[in-house]
């Protein structure tokens, strides 16, 4: 069951994705050399206000799981949550306004480029809509209903799309900046809201955001009407307390990691530059739905286990998730790493070729952070989260020193040519070594779990081969002059056979392996699952 609801959630997100993929490629192509900056100004904008939506969460949200995933009363705990909530995104809002107030009146500094004061008040409205739509994911989290965990993204991203595509097909018209022609002729009596979406042509950006988000937690609280909401306990409040307090510093960290590149890169060099690094994100977001689709499930699942005291089940399934990642993980990484430039060109636009560097070691990054996954939720699910914060500070103080280090145009690299956006993913790899070390080690200490596997040597063989053959193929003979989309299906396709081949060869890949696939997949069952969910509550 685990298998198949994560793989629900990863052909959920993969269509949320894919979705908003389809908007981003159209928004790039159309509008060319502006776009790395104008999704630099909202990638910058972004990471600015979630340093302030720390505030908003402080670990609740993974308490709420927690204790619904334990069997606590679900009415009184959606009431604790909803009112903790509120309270918290209050904060959050009077720490935002109040930070501006200090900013402009007492210190008397200006906003400049993507640290605008209209886009801090668009990202304001985007982060309490964000924090109001956790309340009904973290309970459906806590219930392991995946399907309407997934179903406010979908609508959201559907909604958003459209209206990125009709802010793309206006075109720009910065005066001094830039200057686009609209992609299409505008009926008469829509030219001035076409004039007003070119001229306002980063904050009409940004409001798709803000619209994908107030849709989808409109949805979500649609689907929790039904459920049961009692008033707040003080006692259960204690309880979220208890769990949250270590996790505070764990959220806190994570925020100020995940979020602080894109900071730094925008105070040493530009908002241009900060596109490029928030717009490989976005398109790695398309592999790293895997394994943040099995946290979603793994985590309840172990606390579970651990309710029973259930250890070796609790082994066993660390082991297989992070087997399957492994596995899964590997071929499309080693599409992107071989046919980076040409995925950019097709994807994207050529104003996004210098970000072909950061594409590779983003996807490297992203395979030990797939891989560290597991450990995360076990140490999380046996109720430790005071060791996942340690490791966390060490996590958090290496990638801003690193960063601080690498980012600047004269850094501890630059000699080597490496700075900026690049600089920032080689620091966001290095730091996730220190993480990917520290939380086998600790699992291994709390649980006597092995320390490292025998599988994952073997993918990274069969995938070092498969890039050989593909690099080979596509780049050492004249079979392909030009690599078009239709040739990376080809590749991605052959790729795949030659590493199931060696897989099958190094016995890494078995029948029993191909059953849990295929029973996966499994339309049928996966249906049948789909409206069992929906009919409940």
């Amino acid at each position: 069951m685990i298998a198949r609801k994560s793989l629900l959630i990863v052909t959920s997100h993969f269509l949320i994705q894919f979705i908003g993929w389809i908007g981003l490629v159209i928004l790039a192509k159309l509008w060319g050399g502006f776009a790395p900056h104008a999704l630099g100004t909202i990638g910058f904008a972004m990471s600015f206000l979630a340093l302030f939506s720390i505030t908003a969460d402080l670990g609740f949200g993974l308490a709420h799981v927690k204790r619904i995933s334990e069997g606590k009363d679900l009415g009184t705990c959606i009431g604790t949550y909803a009112a903790i909530k509120l309270v918290l995104i209050g904060v959050m809002v009077t720490v935002v306004f109040a930070a501006i107030f200090v900013w402009k009146n007492v210190l008397n500094r200006g906003f400049y480029d993507a640290t605008t004061e209209s886009m801090i008040f668009v990202f304001v409205i985007y982060y309490i809509f964000s924090n109001l739509l956790a309340i009904p994911i973290n309970t459906f989290a806590g219930t392991k209903e995946i399907v309407k965990r997934q179903i406010p993204g979908i609508f959201g991203r559907i909604v958003k799309v459209p209206l990125l595509i009709l802010v793309a097909l206006a075109g720009v018209n910065f005066v001094g900046v830039a200057s686009i022609s609209p992609a299409i002729s505008w009926p008469q009596f829509l030219q001035p809201l076409q004039q007003f979406l070119a001229a306002h042509a980063a904050g009409s950006l940004a409001m798709t955001y803000v619209f994908d988000m107030v849709i989808g937690c409109f949805i979500g609280m649609w689907l929790l009407r039904k459920y049961p909401w009692k008033r707040p306990s003080w006692e259960l409040f204690k309880s979220y307390f208890s769990f949250a307090l270590p996790i505070m510093l764990i959220s806190i960290i994570g925020v100020i990691s995940l979020n602080i590149d894109k900071i730094m890169i925008g105070y040493f060099w530009t908002s241009i530059e900060v596109g490029y690094y928030f717009t490989m994100q976005q398109v790695l977001l398309l592999i790293t739905i895997l394994y943040s689709s099995i946290n979603t499930v793994l985590f309840p699942t172990i606390s579970e286990y651990h309710s029973t005291k259930n250890f070796e089940k609790i082994k066993q399934t660390t082991h297989l998730a992070e087997r399957y990642i492994s596995m899964v993980m590997i071929p499309p990484i080693v599409v992107i790493i071989v046919f980076a430039i040409p995925m950019i060109n097709i994807m994207l636009s050529s104003a996004f070729l210098p970000a072909a560097s950061v594409l590779i070691t983003l996807t490297i990054y992203a395979f030990l952070f797939g891989l560290r996954i597991p450990y995360s939720s076990l140490i999380s699910g046996i109720n430790r989260p005071g060791i996942m914060a340690k490791i966390g500070v060490v996590i958090c103080v290496t990638n801003i020193t690193l960063n601080y280090l690498f980012i600047p145009k004269g850094g501890l690299l630059s000699s080597f040519g490496i700075t900026g956006p690049t600089g920032a993913a080689i620091a966001t790899v290095l730091s996730c070594l220190v993480g990917f070390f520290g939380l086998r080690i600790a699992a291994k200490k709390l649980t006597g779990i092995k320390l490292l596997q025998s599988h994952t040597p073997r993918h990274i063989i069969a995938g070092l081969v498969m890039g050989g053959v593909l690099y080979f193929l596509a780049f050492r003979t004249s079979f392909f002059p030009a690599v078009h989309w239709y040739h990376l299906l080809m590749f991605a396709g052959f790729g795949l056979v030659v590493y199931l081949g060696l897989l099958f060869v190094l016995k890494e890949f078995k029948k029993q392996d191909l059953n849990f696939f295929l029973d996966m997949l499994h339309p049928k069952e996966m249906l049948g699952y789909i409206k069992s969910e929906l009919k409940e509550k």
